[in-house]
C-alpha cells in the first residue's frame, strides 16, 4: 500500500501512533521489495489550488542564509520515502459538501450566517492556503522546527477534562536575539505556527468540530513589550492569521499571570477578535484563585510552570518599565529523547510525538534539524 495519505479519505483516518508507524515504515521498516513497490506506486498529491511550487522544498521562506540543512547525493543509498500528505481546506462532514457555495459551516458561523461575507472570508482563506502551500505543509521538511520552538515557548500540554487539546504559549518570552542568531525571521515563526496548528487538526486531533483550550501565560510581560514595534507587529499578525483562518476552534482562552495593567495591552488586540472569541476569554491574575481555576479548566494536563509564584516584586518592576524578570540566558526547555521523561508541559507526550513526526519527515527528505545556537 502507498504511504501517501489524504485528509479527504473516509477510509483512512489514522491515530497519532499509526502515523508514526507509517513514518517508521517509510524509513526502512518494510522489506526492500516492499519499499521499492511503495516508491513506484506513490503519486504526487494533488494541490487543489494548482500551485506550481516545489512541495518537497523546506518550509522556511529563505534558505539562502549560509546554513546547510541538506546533504546532497554522493550517497548511493536511496533515502527513505517521505509521506506525501495532502490536507485540503475542506474535510468530510464540515458542511462544505452540502453547502450551495461549498462553504464549511465554521466560516458561515464566523460571519453570523451572512453568506456574502462568509464567501469572501473563505475565498481569502483559500488564497492564504495557496500562498503558504498549506495543503502540503506537513509533507515538506521543517529544519527550523527546534529553532522556532526556542524562539518563543509554545506547546501542547495534553487534554483538558472535556478532551480538548490544551495549547500553552508564553508570548513575553519571544526572543528576537535567538531569531537573529539562527538566521530565522518572523515569517519563519508564523509558518511554523501554521505547521503546528495543521498538525493539531489533521493528525493529533482530526475532526471538523474539534476545539482547543488556549492558555496565554503573560508572565514577564512588560511595558517594554508594548513599546517594541517588532513584538507588537508579530502579535497582531499572529492574531489576525489565526482568527481569519481557523475560526470556531477555541473552547476557552485563559490569559494567566496577567499584570494589573494588562487591560491596556488587551485593548490593542481586542479589535482584532470577533465577539464570539472575546466571550471565551478568561483573564486571571497570579494567585491561589488562578491556580484553582487552572486545575478546574486543565485537569491533569496542568503544567507545573503555570502555577503561581511570587509575582509582587516582578509585577511592580514591570509596571515601572523595568526588568521583566525573565532569564533569557538559557533556552526555556530542551526536548527530551525518551518518552518515559514526558510530562504535561513543554515536554509532553504530544510534543514528543510531534517532534518525532517532524524528524521522520526530515530524514525521509535526507536532511536534519537545524541546531539551535
Amino acid at each position: 500500500a502507498s504511504a501517501s495519505a489524504s485528509a479527504s479519505s473516509d477510509l483512512f483516518n489514522p491515530t497519532v501512533s499509526q502515523w508514526h508507524e507509517i513514518i517508521l515504515e517509510t524509513r526502512g521498516g518494510s522489506s526492500t521489495a516492499d519499499a521499492n513497490a511503495n516508491a513506484s506506486d506513490e503519486e504526487e498529491p494533488t494541490n487543489i489550488h494548482n500551485s506550481t511550487s516545489d512541495d518537497t522544498s523546506p518550509i522556511d521562506n529563505d534558505n539562502d542564509n549560509g546554513i546547510t540543512t541538506s546533504t546532497n547525493t554522493t550517497n548511493t543509498t536511496q533515502p527513505p520515502t517521505p509521506l506525501l500528505l495532502n490536507f485540503p481546506a475542506t474535510t468530510p462532514n464540515d458542511g462544505s459538501q452540502t453547502d450551495p457555495d461549498g462553504l464549511p459551516t465554521r466560516f458561515l458561523q464566523m460571519k453570523k450566517h451572512n453568506r456574502d461575507e462568509a464567501k469572501a472570508a473563505f475565498a481569502e482563506h483559500l488564497q492564504w492556503r495557496e500562498r503558504f502551500r498549506v495543503d502540503t505543509l506537513l509533507s515538506r521538511p521543517h529544519p527550523k522546527y527546534d529553532v522556532c520552538k526556542a524562539m518563543v515557548p509554545h506547546y501542547f500540554s495534553g487534554r483538558d477534562p472535556h478532551d480538548n487539546v490544551v495549547f500553552v504559549q508564553r508570548p513575553a518570552m519571544l526572543d528576537f536575539e535567538i531569531m537573529r542568531r539562527n538566521n530565522a525571521t518572523i515569517e519563519d515563526l508564523l509558518l511554523h505556527y501554521i505547521y503546528v496548528i495543521e498538525y493539531c487538526w489533521n493528525i493529533l486531533d482530526p475532526g471538523h468540530d474539534r476545539i482547543m483550550t488556549n492558555v496565554l501565560d503573560m508572565r514577564g510581560i512588560s511595558f517594554r513589550n508594548m513599546r517594541n514595534q517588532e513584538y507588537v507587529g508579530f502579535g497582531k499578525r499572529f492574531v489576525q492569521m489565526m482568527s481569519a483562518n481557523y475560526p470556531g476552534r477555541s473552547y476557552k482562552t485563559l490569559i494567566v499571570n496577567a499584570p494589573t495593567w494588562f487591560h491596556a495591552l488587551y485593548k490593542l488586540f481586542k479589535p482584532l477578535l470577533r465577539e464570539s472569541t472575546r466571550q471565551k476569554i478568561v483573564i486571571l491574575k497570579a494567585g491561589e484563585q488562578q491556580d484553582v481555576a487552572l486545575k478546574f479548566y486543565l485537569g491533569d494536563s496542568l503544567p507545573e510552570d503555570l502555577l503561581s509564584g511570587d509575582f509582587n516584586t516582578k509585577e511592580k518592576k514591570n509596571e515601572e518599565g523595568g526588568d521583566d524578570g525573565l532569564d533569557r540566558s538559557h533556552r526555556y526547555f530542551i526536548p527530551v529523547d525518551d518518552e518515559e521523561l514526558c510530562a504535561p508541559g513543554p515536554n509532553s507526550l504530544m510534543e514528543f510525538h510531534m517532534r518525532r513526526f517532524c524528524i521522520a519527515q526530515l530524514h525521509a527528505h535526507n536532511t536534519t534539524l537545524q541546531e539551535v545556537i
